[in-house]
């Protein structure tokens, strides 16, 4: 009897963390979308054949998502994901990176959906180097405002920096992505358009 509630409950179990696995959604956000949106709808009161026709997702190439820069977003799963800034941060005076440097990004999070979303800095991020390393958040004492972790009500949004100790690299990789799903949103970031 004991053999087959064990059998049972992990049948279950095995269920929801199958249901919960699937794919998320991302595409890239164009900050001129809203721009777009109003000059198609002002071309649609003249002629159709010359109005410009709005991009569809198989129009957009995948490395939209793979290629992100600093400033760029994406919409991952209804969260709009912007990397304001990347830069390198000397600490404080308790403060030593183990590895050469601390490197700190600045994220915003909008959330477009209809629910409470959750964002964690060490679930959702991490930073590559370009030997592919890869690296999770660190702390700081001194030299980041806010953190990137917690809860969005719709509408709302959240910013806040990650720290992260890193060895001196030619570019770095900032991942974005949903643990329990596949996908993620790539920003590459040269070692030159780190701030100081």
């Amino acid at each position: 009897m004991m053999k087959k509630v064990i059998y049972l409950l992990l049948s279950a179990l095995m269920i929801m963390v199958l249901t919960a696995c699937g794919e998320s959604e991302i595409e890239s956000v164009d900050s001129d979308a809203t721009n777009d949106t109003e000059a198609n709808e002002q071309s649609n009161d003249t002629d159709d054949d010359t109005a410009a026709e709005p991009e569809t997702e198989e129009e957009k190439p995948e490395d939209d998502i793979q290629n992100l820069a600093v400033g760029d977003s994406v919409n991952f799963d209804g969260l709009i994901i912007t990397l304001n800034e990347a830069r390198i941060e000397p600490g404080g005076e308790w403060d030593e990176p183990s590895e050469e440097q601390f490197i700190v990004v600045n994220l915003t999070a909008e959330n477009t959906t209809d629910e409470e979303e959750t964002v964690s800095s060490i679930m959702n991020i991490e930073l590559k180097d370009e030997e592919s390393y890869s690296y999770n958040t660190t702390m700081l004492m001194e030299g980041t405002k806010g953190q990137f972790d917690g809860s969005i009500e719709p509408g709302g949004s959240l910013r806040g920096e990650i720290p992260f100790d890193v060895p001196v690299s030619g570019s770095y990789e900032l991942h974005f992505s949903n643990p329990f799903q596949s996908g993620k949103a790539i920003w590459k970031i040269s070692a030159d358009q780190l701030a100081q």
